[in-house]
């Protein structure tokens, strides 16, 4: 093993691991960075961690000493390294040997096969030799192991004995046992099987190979170490003192943590922040003017809590706060106003309370809802005809919402009979018809709502809502004919329209409906 590299990864006998070996590679710039006494960073440390290579990293750190580290090696592991290390040093030879041969030959300029079958042979021996001197290792470490696990047991044997015959004297706990070996930190060391290992070896009892094979499972490595042989008692008590501090300080940090949480969300403050954030992420409300903030608290507390809103704070919500008045917070309080409206309707059986609520359970995307009220209600007790005009308004609005736009144009026409001079029909005749391509048609009853006080931003509302929910070829032909009536009342056709989510409901036309 004539190169550096090598020479490192025998040191720290890593030979069977390919990267150890390798010039320039990660792992043998951090060995010949351990072997030069240079500290490590964070990053090779890491690495190192992610190698499994548990003694390795503890050498690194400064956790053990370079005795302590070859003493815990993994037998299997030293015996894969001696045999790496054998068949380097044969490649290198065999290297040499070759090198001299050619060089022998070239000089002489002999040939044939001669000089190849005594190659082949010296080749043969030198791995027979490598074998023999892994397996001589392998066993030398063994038997070095064997004699101190014998030397561990009989040494905690008599401890033990000593102990026992003091005047007073009680067997250990499970517990205590726990204590002694430091492994407090480890919840399984206080149950069978466990513990009945660690009492075993407190009493000086060798273990069996099934019983070692365990340990080296589901134990700590330092514990198995002593156990196998590879520790005593001296080398290992500091390291399980070092672990065990380094983990009892982790769950120390941890329980501070999780008590600092306790405590935080035990105290009210803490809870009505968290309440409030709840409000708002759940309303879809994000905050930036801190004016508003006090103001709009109280108001979603009191929208969650199922209370209406003043009409204070309606007006407030469509100003001031405009910006915030988002979908889920609209949705909220049209939902509030359409279970008051049908709670009246069912107390009252008053036509008008039923139609109200119709309006606000379509804001609230609940048509099918409106459509159940709506049809509880009893035409033919409905005398007059501007109530019956109402309900065939909200009615056709409702299949609107429904897509059932034959009906919906069925009771356009019927409101339309009723009321002639009211635009609430006209305006729903007009949307239903330019949903349906009737451009034309539409047109003209927009045209009649228009002539009968239908507010002009309403319509305009309309028209866009209506032209965003049209396919593109819908929009081409509904656009050309606009333009084409009108086109300077619908020249933001031109450059486009800022896109309207949902549908403006027909009775936003109306306002309060009302007796």
């Amino acid at each position: 093993m004539s190169s550096s590299t090598n020479v490192v990864a025998d040191y720290y006998c890593v030979s069977h691991i390919p990267a150890a070996t390798v010039p320039s590679s990660r792992l043998s710039d951090i060995l010949a960075k351990m072997r030069q006494g240079r500290q490590l960073t964070k990053y090779s440390l890491d690495f190192l961690a992610q190698q499994n290579l548990p003694s390795l990293y503890l050498l690194a750190c400064g956790e053990i000493t370079y005795e302590a580290y070859i003493s815990g090696l993994d037998p299997a592991s030293l015996s894969r390294h001696q045999a790496a290390k054998a068949a380097l040093e044969a490649k290198e030879a065999e290297l040499q040997a070759l090198a001299a041969h050619y060089r022998v030959r070239k000089i002489n300029h002999t040939s044939g096969s001669t000089g190849y079958e005594i190659e082949r042979k010296l080749r043969r021996q030198r791995e027979r030799e490598a074998d023999e001197a892994a397996d001589k290792a392998r066993k030398i470490l063994q038997a070095e192991w064997k004699a101190q696990r014998e030397r561990n047991c009989e040494l905690a044997a008599a401890a033990y004995s000593t102990s026992a015959i003091i005047d007073g004297y009680t067997e250990l706990t499970a517990w205590e046992i726990v204590r002694y070996f430091h492994l407090e930190h480890v919840l399984a060391a206080v149950t069978p099987p466990m513990s009945d290992l660690l009492k075993a070896l407190f009493q000086g009892c060798e273990l069996n190979e099934r019983e070692l094979a365990f340990l080296s499972q589901h134990a700590p490595a330092h514990l198995f170490q002593y156990a196998f042989g590879k520790l005593t008692i001296e080398g290992y008590l500091p390291v399980a003192k070092a672990v065990e501090a380094e983990a009892l300080a982790l769950k120390a940090r941890n329980e501070a943590i999780e008590a600092a949480r306790i405590a935080r969300e035990k105290d009210p403050e803490y809870i009505a922040m968290m309440q409030t954030q709840a409000l708002y992420k759940k309303y879809g409300i994000s905050l930036t003017d801190e004016s508003l903030r006090l103001r709009m608290t109280k108001l979603l507390q009191q929208i969650d809590a199922g209370n209406r809103l003043p009409n204070e704070e309606l007006i407030w919500l469509n100003t001031a706060a405009k910006k915030h008045f988002t979908a889920e917070l609209r949705n909220a309080y049209h939902r509030l106003e359409a279970d008051f409206h049908a709670d009246q309707y069912r107390r009252t059986q008053d036509p008008w309370s039923a139609i109200n609520a119709s309006g606000h359970y379509r804001k609230s995307d609940l048509p099918a809802v409106a459509l159940e009220l709506i049809d509880s209600v009893q035409l033919d007790r409905l005398k007059h005809p501007k109530v019956r005009s109402a309900m065939f308004t909200t009615r056709g609005g409702v299949m609107r919402d429904l897509e059932r736009r034959s009906v919906a144009i069925e009771m356009g026409e019927k409101a339309h009979a009723l009321m002639p001079k009211d635009y609430r029909p006209c305006t729903l005749l007009g949307a239903v018809h330019m949903e349906l391509h009737h451009f034309e048609k539409g047109h003209e009853w927009y045209e009649k709502a228009r002539e009968r006080g239908a507010p002009a931003q309403g319509i305009d509302s309309e028209l866009r809502s209506i032209f965003q929910q049209l396919d593109s070829g819908g929009r081409e032909a509904m656009k050309t004919f606009l333009l084409s009536e009108d086109s300077i009342k619908y020249q933001w056709l031109k450059g486009g329209s800022k896109k309207q989510r949902g549908r403006m409901v027909d009775d936003s036309f109306f306002g309060k409906v009302t007796a």
